[in-house]
C-alpha cells in the first residue's frame, strides 16, 4: 500500500477553476507520511496560516483579519 499527500498551491480563478501547481508526495509507510504531514502543517502555521475547519487552512491577512 502507498500513502499519498497532494498539496495544491495556487488560486481559484474567476471561473471557479483551480490554477496552479499540484505537488504529490508518496510514502511507503504510514508513520513517514504522518511525520511529513505534521511538518507541512507546522510550516503553514509559521507562515501565518490558521486552521478554520477540519480540512481547510486560511491565510489571515488574505481575509483582511490581520
Amino acid at each position: 500500500m502507498k500513502y499519498i499527500i497532494q498539496v495544491y498551491e495556487g488560486e481559484i480563478n474567476g471561473h471557479g477553476e483551480k490554477v496552479g501547481l499540484t505537488i504529490e508526495y508518496q510514502y511507503e509507510f504510514e508513520q513517514e507520511m504522518l511525520k511529513h504531514f505534521k511538518d507541512l502543517k507546522n510550516n503553514l502555521k509559521e507562515e501565518g496560516w490558521r486552521k478554520k475547519t477540519h480540512q481547510r487552512f486560511l491565510r489571515s491577512h488574505f481575509l483582511g483579519m490581520n
